[in-house]
């Protein structure tokens, strides 16, 4: 067996190595961090309603912490995190029920910083939306949340 080999120039090799090393704006090959709070809609989404749901998760009554887009299809998921107490929390809720079209899902965690990994801070709540899910965002609550201790947690849900 014969052994082929090219000569590569060492130039090439240590531009190789300086562009592994750049920096990049807060994303990764599959994801992007959100320095606000955007959630990346399909390109067809209703435009009212986007802009309804961009006007609540981008209120500063609300402290943003951070978030990421996924780009794994298909759902290209988006997980925004807040920090609040439970009055800021149902006041976010109450906005996102106003948002005509739009299913509003709560759900719980005992402690979302076990489920978080390294990507995302825990906060006090987490907005998921998915394009698999288009008309449904998911509002997860850290029952383990400092901001959440000493309050009852009683949330006031929507006149069906």
């Amino acid at each position: 067996m014969k052994l082929l080999s090219f000569p590569i120039p060492a130039r090439s090799i240590a531009t190789a190595a300086a562009l592994a090393f750049l920096p990049t704006p807060s994303a990764s090959a599959l994801s992007l961090n959100r320095e606000s709070p955007e959630i990346h809609f399909p390109a067809n989404y209703d435009i009212k309603r986007k802009e309804s749901i961009s006007s609540v998760i981008a209120s500063e009554k609300f402290r943003y912490l951070g978030g990421l887009t996924s780009f794994w299809e298909p759902e290209w998921s988006t997980t925004l995190v807040y920090e609040g107490d439970v009055k800021s929390l149902n006041e976010f809720l109450a906005g996102l029920w106003r948002v005509e079209g739009l299913h509003v899902r709560v759900t719980f965690s005992s402690d979302l910083s076990a489920e978080t990994g390294s990507a995302l801070k825990a906060g006090s709540w987490w907005l998921v939306y998915s394009h698999t899910m288009p008309d449904t965002v998911t509002v997860r609550l850290n029952l383990a949340a400092e901001t959440f201790k000493g309050d009852t947690l009683e949330l006031l849900l929507p006149k069906p």
